[in-house]
């Protein structure tokens, strides 16, 4: 896998197929046509440790003293066992090449993680406008971070996880469309996409922390915009998405009634991620804002900082992170959930393609009432990308 920062995707939607094969019967000639395999995988293993606290989450978490969701997509909790089942992960890219203009990607990921063995994460059609200008159909990740093209690609960045308390939605795909253009402009290298679509997510990972009986959760009428600019060792990424919200309980096929009375309501997302690379440091901070007060009940403030050193094939990572939820509501209709983490983390290039990292986490639970409690997250991981 020669470039680690782009998406991995992939392309298994039939109705897409269909529109390829008839791509690929008016492609040139001349510009034979390429394919691509290439993949992803982590091994990864964590326990925690702390006082045993009363807390929010579902009851088959009761019988662990200390409980931490490391993964909300997925619905990964780390409790006080050794476990490799909750954040161990496969993924194959797939890369298919028609001519100068068309192209088609995809990605499967496999998961350990209970009800998560195998999901198609990306799944899309590309055709080069121009040099610059680039429309894309399909499936693809909703970019509210910097990470989000490559967050299930542990090799991808140093600690083992992006922080649970910015990277933490109960979706966190699209189906839909984008439109990206990319340009220089003197010493600064600009692109801006504009993307639009929607999900529905069937007995929602997420919401399954708070319950045996998860309902599906619906982000429609979804849209967005993403400003990255680079120059030398500086990087940023802007971001803003909106989307309505809605909550669809399974047994008895009704829509939810949110915290305004309502069954539909909005939401927004705000990012700011401000890089540095130099010499041996590696700089990566994040900041962002959800409006969900309508919705359900809370507006969230979050935010990371890393600095990592670089000795030969050693690097060194030291993290802050912050997530804290504000309520018009009182306490008994809606408790804010307030967490804070501060992380160590050793990386070791095994080999090309290939690193082990060891982290230590220290999580504060300062929630209205306890969400899941202080804890110490101990986590090893092997990564590779091939």
């Amino acid at each position: 896998m020669s470039e680690v920062r782009r998406p991995f995707v992939q392309c298994f939607l039939p109705s897409l197929c269909r529109v390829l094969i008839a791509a690929a019967s008016g492609a040139s000639a001349v510009h034979a046509q390429e394919f691509k395999v290439s993949g992803f995988a982590s091994l990864v293993a964590g326990r925690s440790s702390g006082s045993c606290q009363p807390h929010v989450l579902a009851s088959r978490y009761d019988d662990s003293c200390t409980r931490t969701v490391v993964d909300w997509a997925h619905g990964g909790v780390i409790t006080s066992d050794w476990e490799l089942d909750v954040e161990t992960r496969a993924g194959l890219q797939l890369d298919w090449k028609l001519n100068r203009q068309w192209s088609a990607t995809a990605q499967l990921t496999a998961r350990t993680l209970k009800d998560q063995a195998l999901n198609l994460e990306w799944a899309y059609l590309s055709y080069a406008i121009t040099p610059e200008w680039k429309l894309q159909l399909g499936r693809k990740r909703i970019p509210l971070y910097y990470y989000s093209d490559f967050q299930d690609v542990g090799y991808a960045y140093n600690t083992i996880r992006p922080s649970p308390d910015v990277y933490g939605w109960d979706v966190v795909n699209y189906n839909g469309a984008s439109l990206s253009s990319s340009q220089n402009l003197g010493d600064w290298t600009l692109r801006a996409e504009l993307f639009g679509g929607g999900e529905k997510s069937r007995e929602n990972p997420c919401l399954r922390l708070f319950g045996d009986t998860p309902p599906d959760v619906s982000w429609n009428g979804l849209a967005g915009l993403v400003l990255e600019f680079n120059r030398d060792w500086f990087t940023g990424c802007l971001s803003y998405t909106r989307s309505n919200y809605e909550v669809k309980e399974r047994a008895s096929g009704d829509r939810a009634v949110l915290f305004d009375g309502s069954t539909k309501a909005s939401q927004s997302f705000f990012g700011l991620a401000l890089n540095a690379d130099w010499d041996e440091w590696q700089l990566r901070s994040e900041f962002g804002k959800a409006a969900r007060m309508n919705a359900v009940g809370y507006d969230a403030k979050f935010n990371l900082l890393t600095l990592g050193r670089q000795f030969g094939d050693f690097t060194v990572t030291a993290g802050l992170s912050d997530y804290r939820e504000n309520s018009r509501y009182t306490p008994d209709e809606y408790a804010p959930v307030k967490l804070s983490t501060r992380q160590l983390a050793l990386r070791y290039e095994v080999h090309k393609g290939g690193a082990l990292k060891a982290q230590i986490d220290f999580v504060r639970d300062r929630s209205a009432s306890t969400f899941s409690g202080d804890a110490r997250v101990l986590s090893v991981a092997y990564d590779l990308v091939f």
